[in-house]
């Protein structure tokens, strides 16, 4: 049975962890969800110039994706935390259900249900906040599945100086379909991250695979920085190109490299998370 998938069966298994899905992840989500809240009131009690404290909806929208990473981070160990563990994981390993059957559910509601809950509670919240005369300038719900829209706001606000008619070209010159998987995968590699680390380690889980990141992110760090370097004269070759043509060619590696290591990268680990669970001791 434990590479089988019977649709009864794993309809099971997803009402089991639906059914603990909100008892275990419901304050962290309340949580995430006030923070906006929070600097919201803050802003407009302070006795100042309100023109230096409104946020627009691009800024909210930034807001929303990294407290949205948060949810994604947290989700493997508040929602599995002991199914790795030898005494209190026995129910878990109990389960009338198929290995892939409980990785398919893992998937489903760390990856998927997740940030689709957040989401949806933060732009409500968002949404009616910005119904009042305060900060909030514009509706992040607006925007916030434009990923065009995006992308050019932000290449707006960098301090990188295009005309009109160069920014026009860059903005044709990428996929608003190819933005949208890259941002999936993104959030596929993301919580495969911290899905591995809930099921090797058995203590402080989250915050092991994020000093691990931390570390790689360092060691990647210097790694840039060293080929930058090493590479300057490339660089300023391509850009007395023509600064469009070199932000084409630029991003169009950046984002080429983001999608495949994105995908090897969540590929391999969630292969890891499917070896844990088939493989785990009790």
């Amino acid at each position: 049975m434990n590479n089988t998938l019977d649709i009864k069966r794993f309809g099971k298994v997803l009402t089991h962890d639906g059914l603990n899905y909100f008892p275990n992840l419901i304050l962290t989500l309340a949580i995430l969800w006030a923070i906006p809240v929070i600097v919201y009131l803050f802003t407009s009690l302070m006795p100042t110039d309100e023109t230096n404290h409104v946020f627009d909806a691009f800024s909210r929208i930034s807001t929303i994706g990294f407290i949205k990473k948060i949810a994604i981070i947290i989700a493997p160990a508040r929602l599995y935390k002991y199914c790795n563990d030898s005494r209190q994981g026995i129910g878990y390993a109990m389960l009338p259900a198929s290995t892939l059957e409980k990785f398919l559910s893992m998937v489903i509601f760390c990856v998927i249900v997740t940030p689709i809950i957040y989401v949806a509670g933060a732009l409500a919240i968002d949404s009616i906040l910005a119904l009042f005369n305060g900060p909030y300038d514009g509706f992040a719900i607006a925007y916030y599945f434009d990923s065009f829209a995006q992308f050019g706001h932000s290449i707006e606000k960098s301090q990188m100086v295009l005309s009109q008619e160069e920014s026009l070209l860059l903005f044709n010159s990428i996929s608003p379909t190819f933005l949208c998987i890259i941002s999936l995968l993104g959030t596929l590699m993301l919580s495969s991250i911290f899905m591995l680390g809930n099921m090797i380690f058995k203590k402080h889980k989250t915050a092991k695979m994020i000093g691990i990141l931390i570390l790689l992110s360092i060691l990647f760090m210097i790694i840039s920085i060293n080929f930058v370097a090493t590479h300057e004269l490339m660089f300023k070759e391509m850009a007395e190109d023509g600064m469009t043509e070199f932000l084409k060619r630029f991003l169009f590696i950046i984002m080429n490299t983001m999608f495949y290591t994105e995908l090897i990268v969540s590929a391999l680990l969630l292969w890891g998370v499917y070896r844990k669970i088939r493989t785990q001791k009790y």
